[in-house]
């Protein structure tokens, strides 16, 4: 019985080897890359034929990057105090002073009231002092009193401005701490964040909305330092931006001059002309030049395809060979790139 398992298992062991071989094709011939098979060795009279063509033209690379903008700001809280409101949304568009954000300003309000009661009392005494100031001088004159006493009114005088003075400080800080309490744009821009909601508590420096300059919008993109120290200020590239589907061309703005140490890649920003459907964070690509490149080039009509096979027929001395070839893109000029399968001079049948 166990014998007669172990054979039954070679068997189909074999059975499935031998399949196995069959679908990956061992039992069936060869075709070896390169020409295909021969045939007459005259041509039709009406047969069209084109010559491959070698053509040099500049070589680009495409750097991706993203659309930013060159004047990104943060909004945040200089005084800590509760949010009353909040008057944009992310998305809308602002003129630089207007009303972004407005704090609970009570406690600002009667420190400041309460600043300008205790000026007014020291504006005051400063005047009473001034007035006895005079008195003891014209005693002092007469001879009624002490120059002591003179000393005196003239030291009270003073400490009464200085007084003054402080208070006329503190008038001004409360009075800059009330203004804090409303939150204005320091720039035009567009918000594209939104951080904070009523009756959130602010502290000093807590962000609380952010914006861009939609007018000053560029493309950063990391360029190979290879090509990136052929480029300079001023060069324009093309541009493009993927969810437009177009392609622009803007001018290089600044080439960070800092390579970074893993990817040996230096930021270069393009900046980007004006147009309102542009967005900061939007992908975009930029070409790159990137030399020269040798392309061969043969009409599109005279590649037959079959399958994902490609194939042309060489004509060489009245004989024609049908070949397997390797072909990239279509041109403008209805004429396909040939990667491999023919050289440069070759005559091809359309």
């Amino acid at each position: 019985m166990t014998l007669r398992r172990t054979v039954a298992g070679f068997v189909g062991l074999v059975v499935i080897s031998l399949a196995v071989a069959w679908l990956s094709g061992w039992f069936e011939e060869k075709i070896p890359p390169g020409k295909i098979e021969t045939t007459s060795d005259e041509l039709p009279a009406d047969t069209r034929t084109a010559v491959v063509r070698r053509i040099v033209d500049p070589a680009t690379e495409w750097a991706s990057g993203a659309v930013q903008s060159a004047r990104q700001t943060t909004v945040a809280a200089r005084i800590l105090a509760r949010i009353e409101q909040v008057h944009v949304a992310a998305g809308d568009e602002v003129e630089q002073g207007d009303v972004l954000v407005t704090l609970d300003a009570r406690d600002l309000a009667a420190r400041l009231q309460i600043a300008r009661e205790a000026l007014k009392a020291a504006e005051a005494q400063r005047e009473f002092a001034r007035q006895e100031r005079t008195r003891t001088e014209e005693l002092l004159n007469r001879g009624v009193t002490t120059r002591q006493r003179y000393d005196q009114a003239m030291s009270d005088l003073r400490v009464a401005e200085a007084e003054v003075d402080r208070l006329r400080q503190t008038v001004t800080e409360a009075e800059t701490a009330l203004s804090h309490s409303e939150i204005r744009a320091p720039v035009a821009g567009r918000v594209i964040d939104r951080l904070a909601e009523p009756g959130d508590t602010t502290a000093p420096g807590q962000p609380l909305l952010r914006l861009y300059d939609p007018a000053a919008l560029r493309v950063e993109a990391p360029v190979r330092e290879t090509l990136a120290v052929d480029l300079k200020v001023g060069d324009r590239l093309r541009i493009e931006i993927s969810a437009l589907r177009e392609t622009v061309t803007g001018e290089i703005g600044q080439i960070v001059p800092y390579a970074e140490p893993g990817a040996r890649t230096l930021l270069v920003k393009v900046r980007l002309p004006e147009d309102p459907r542009l967005f900061a964070g939007m992908f975009a690509r930029v070409a790159v030049p990137a030399g020269e490149r040798a392309r061969l080039l043969v009409p599109a009509d005279a590649v037959t395809r079959i399958g994902q096979l490609e194939f042309v027929t060489v004509v060489e001395g009245g004989r024609t060979e049908r070949r397997l070839v390797t072909t990239a893109g279509l041109t403008t000029d209805d004429l396909l790139e040939v990667l491999s399968g023919l050289n440069e001079g070759e005559k091809v049948a359309r």
